[in-house]
């Protein structure tokens, strides 16, 4: 082992990985380091010895090109998640007078999100602005194709979409945006864009619009989705929930019920737990919920709720989740 690669596994030794997420960071560093071309994922190469803690920032990559603080904006938010993330074409939207850049997409078959830059190019938007990052401020999503699969002609869905500002560079004038949305995401992600609504503010003692995407332009982004485990009703935390199906991504946790009123209140709005196999937990609360509606809209019909980690989990590495005070063994 060379000295390069035994800093490298240090510095990965830090991070939450499974052993072959490890293995596959490994080759990909290594390889790149040695100027060998690899299939990236989101990921560029890692050219010295660095802490755990800055590797988060190198899997950002010279595709999130920018200042060097809002590349350590990028950074800090995508943590652990960035070799999981989607690289987007560094293409600038300006959507009156505010430029956006989508920077990375992460999704599973129940969450999409993507990371977005916004630079006050008119030079006073954000001044109108009370407190971007406030809960509410900034209203969009992701647009994704509907999952016909599940659709029937009559059929109806319904879904939770929001944007979260993360940070804001004061001396460039940007912010980092997340844009989120949970719904029953199709495997053929062509079409999926990201549409920013609004910004609201409340500097004059009224809630008014500081901004407004007046045409609904919409930015497109390149998807691709992370493996989910789907653990079924011979599994303790489907049965013990009286669920449908299970399914656990490094994303998050879905659970599917399959009638829209059986056993949900017991955890819809509940915080979930999960105890990893060295003991460790990741805490994960309740982001999103989505209905799909088949007719006669009632067993047929599915009431979905999804918890997202906030770090990367894969599934091997999970011994049992806490939903609420009540522990379901995994595996």
């Amino acid at each position: 082992m060379g000295r390069f690669e035994q800093e490298y596994r240090e510095a990965l030794d830090g991070l939450r990985f499974s052993n072959a997420g490890k293995e596959r960071i490994m080759k990909n560093l290594i390889e790149q380091a040695a100027g060998t071309p690899v299939k990236r994922r989101g990921a560029r190469p890692l050219r010295t010895a660095l802490i755990a803690a800055a590797l988060c920032a190198v899997l950002v990559g010279t595709a999130f090109a920018a200042s060097p603080g809002l590349r350590e904006m990028l950074a800090q938010a995508l943590g652990g998640f960035a070799p999981y993330a989607q690289e987007q074409e560094d293409k600038a939207y300006v959507i009156d007078g505010i430029e956006f850049k989508v920077k990375a997409v992460l999704a599973d078959n129940f969450t999409i999100r993507a990371y977005v830059e916004a630079r006050d190019v008119d030079g006073d938007i954000f001044d109108r602005i009370d407190d971007i990052t406030i809960p509410g401020r900034v209203g969009g999503g992701v647009n994704v194709p509907f999952l016909r699969e599940w659709m029937a002609p009559d059929a109806t869905e319904s879904w939770t979409s929001g944007v979260t500002c993360l940070s804001y560079d004061e001396e460039n004038r940007t912010a980092l945006l997340v844009a989120s949305t949970w719904k029953a995401m199709p495997e053929d992600f062509t079409g999926a864009e990201v549409e920013m609504l609004y910004i609201q503010s409340y500097l004059t003692g009224d809630f008014g619009f500081a901004w407004e995407n007046t045409r609904r332009t919409t930015i497109p982004v390149e998807v691709k989705q992370v493996e989910s485990t789907v653990l079924g009703k011979d599994s303790t935390l489907v049965s013990g929930l009286s669920a449908e199906e299970a399914r656990l991504s490094p994303l998050g946790l879905t659970l599917i019920f399959r009638d829209t009123t059986i056993h949900r209140e017991a955890v819809e709005g509940v915080d979930i737990r999960v105890k990893l196999m060295d003991g460790s937990m990741v805490t994960a609360p309740q982001d999103g919920w989505c209905n799909i509606f088949l007719p006669p809209y009632d067993e047929n019909s599915a009431r979905v709720l999804i918890w997202n980690f906030r770090e990367p989990v894969e599934a091997e590495q999970i011994a049992g989740i806490y939903v609420g005070e009540d522990y379901f063994p995994i595996g």
